[in-house]
């Protein structure tokens, strides 16, 4: 967790910054050799379908899913 101006000048990426709380939570997906491909707000990355997802030579692997509110699903992933 870092401040919202902290996140804005690292390049975070994020909609309505005015939304969020001054205290927020940044999500990243890097590659092993610590290439970034996304740092964003919110609850992570929203993509239609996971596998627009992608590791080299490595599997998705959802191992956590759960109901975050009417008509929209969350889940918890990793690479293996």
């Amino acid at each position: 967790q870092v401040s919202k101006e902290v996140a804005r000048s690292d390049g975070v990426e994020a909609s309505f910054w005015d939304k969020y709380p001054d205290i927020v939570k940044v999500y990243t997906i890097t590659a092993k050799d610590g290439t970034v491909y996304s740092r964003e707000l919110c609850g992570g990355p929203h993509v239609k379908n996971t596998s627009v997802i992608r590791a080299e030579n490595k599997h998705f692997k959802i191992i956590k899913e759960e109901s975050s509110s009417a008509g929209v699903r969350r889940i918890k992933a990793v690479f293996e």
